[in-house]
């Protein structure tokens, strides 16, 4: 995780997802408050499931529909991917909601001109609709600072891993790059700390997206 708006948007998802007991539940949307996450929400989207079990967007910053060149409102989340990708995208965002873990994924990102560029993307769960619909928070940040980005615009993503974060993790933050910030977990080798829950977690296991 090495975006500021990455690590903005998963920590208020942190705060929203513990309740005063400690207990791990997935937030509503009505909970994310706009005003806290200020300039991240260009970056920051919602999916929900259609009535047909496909995941959409319900919502996506402007950077994000800037990057790929169009509103993605209502767009399948999934065709944004190579279609070797979206097996183990699916099973991404399925796992993400059934076992209330948040994933980030490390992408490249290849422009209508053949371009590339790397870019991240968080997803976090959110409470199921009353309907049975999943829902989820996320966000797309580009890692490097590319003058083209937005101007060029991204017509198809590829996954090059996805990776469990433990809900609790722990995080700090470098100071010393003005928009991609490291993290870095205490204690832990993998860059993630799991202290001990009120539940046990189930087991997780890190998916490799295909190359294009």
């Amino acid at each position: 995780m090495k975006n500021r708006s990455t690590i903005a948007i998963f920590s208020e998802w942190q705060q929203l997802a513990f309740s005063q007991s400690g207990n791990l539940h997935a937030p509503s949307r009505e909970t994310i408050q706009p005003r806290k996450l200020g300039r991240h929400l260009s970056d920051l989207f919602f999916l929900e499931e259609n009535e047909t079990g496909q995941l959409i967007f319900r919502l996506a910053g402007t950077r994000i529909c800037t990057l790929f060149g169009r509103e993605l409102k209502l767009t399948r989340f999934l065709t944004l991917w190579h279609e070797r990708n979206r097996p183990a995208l699916d099973e991404m965002a399925r796992n993400v909601c059934e076992l209330l873990i948040p994933a980030l994924s490390h992408n490249d990102g290849i422009s209508l001109s053949g371009r590339s560029l790397s870019f991240e993307m968080l997803l976090a769960p959110l409470s199921i609709s009353k309907d049975g619909r999943m829902n989820l928070l996320g966000s797309i940040s580009v890692l490097d600072d590319i003058a083209w980005a937005g101007a060029d615009p991204i017509i198809l993503g590829n996954i090059n891993k996805i990776r469990p974060l433990a809900p609790d993790m722990l995080i700090a933050q470098e100071e010393h790059k003005p928009s991609a910030t490291k993290i870095t977990a205490i204690n832990d080798r993998q860059n993630w700390s799991a202290p001990i829950f009120t539940r046990d977690l189930p087991q997780l296991r890190v998916i490799n997206g295909g190359k294009a």
